[in-house]
């Protein structure tokens, strides 16, 4: 029987068992896209990627990205938890920066070290898309939320680096707190605004990334909560680094700190015990050009060996 060796590891993990979980697939080439589905589905976590060889191509090492429902362009998590299975693994020497051939494109991925070991990895992101803004007593409804809970002038609305979300600023975090979707009220909500995937050309279901200036830690800046329909159930990312993009953009987009230079730590499932910290590094530049960093630690959790059915 063929078997796969794999690896599970800690995404924006200052510690063993933060974070996000990602499981990691080496020589994967020969599956079919419906295996590959299969076991992401087995597995359970978030995400899981494949590898396809353990040799990169000119534009970097070809990986997928599956979720428990689909296939994904692009994933923040997944990018620096594949890059540093691939550095570790397969390349086995330290490296200043390594490239993930993805469906959206390369993503370059930085490393520093600690002890010969990856300490931080840093991912550039894709330019960002935006989209109009969506009524905000709408939202405050389906939340059940005062319309006061949202920020009085900064919009809610869609961003994509690669991957959507609908980003919604919310004022205290004792709102974030409360957050509480029902999946069918949340999938009238996507339809209504061509924001499920049946509605849409990359047949991907927007995300819902909620942010607030209030947090947890005082060395962080930003308190976030991701929650998405997924397989007609509501869904929380412990740490969302696609997600983490999108907000870099809308920050630096609409002024929220009022500087085109940002350097900031968010703090991310916190509401699930799993106490991620992400790490944004962003401009916007008077040509109007974005430059998206955006990073965190990963941990060595598990190896294994997977019997392919």
């Amino acid at each position: 029987m063929q078997t796969l060796p794999f690896y599970i590891v800690d995404v924006f993990a200052s510690a063993p068992y933060k974070g996000n979980q990602l499981a990691v697939f080496l020589e994967a080439e020969h599956l079919s896209t419906e295996q590959m589905q299969q076991i992401a589905q087995e597995i359970g976590f978030a995400e899981s990627a494949f590898l396809m060889k353990n040799t990169p191509h000119p534009e970097g090492f070809e990986a997928r990205i599956f979720t428990v429902e689909y296939e994904v362009p692009f994933a923040g998590h997944p990018t620096l938890g594949t890059a540093y299975v691939a550095q570790q693994f397969l390349l086995q020497r330290p490296v200043p920066h390594l490239q993930l051939k993805l469906k959206v494109g390369s993503i370059p991925v930085a490393f520093t070290y600690a002890q010969d070991k990856p300490d931080f990895l840093l991912m550039r992101q894709m330019a960002p898309f935006f989209g109009e803004p969506l009524p905000q007593q709408e939202l405050a409804s389906l939340l059940g939320l005062p319309l006061e809970a949202l920020h009085p002038t900064h919009p809610v609305l869609e961003v994509s680096t690669g991957l959507p979300f609908l980003v919604i600023p919310l004022q205290r975090l004792e709102d974030i707190q409360k957050l509480e979707l029902q999946p069918q009220k949340l999938l009238a909500f996507l339809q209504q605004h061509g924001l499920y995937k049946t509605q849409r050309p990359d047949g991907l279901t927007v995300a819902l990334y909620f942010f607030c200036p209030q947090t947890y830690k005082p060395e962080h800046q930003i308190n976030a909560r991701m929650l998405a329909l997924e397989n007609g159930q509501i869904i929380e990312d412990a740490a969302t680094g696609s997600a983490n993009g999108c907000l870099l953009a809308y920050l630096l987009k609409h002024r929220y700190f009022q500087e085109n230079q940002l350097e900031l730590l968010v703090e991310q499932g916190y509401e699930i015990n799993r106490f991620a910290t992400i790490k944004l590094q962003g401009q916007l530049t008077e040509e109007d050009q974005f430059e998206l960093l955006v990073g965190g630690q990963v941990q060595l959790i598990a190896k294994g060996e997977w019997y392919v059915h």
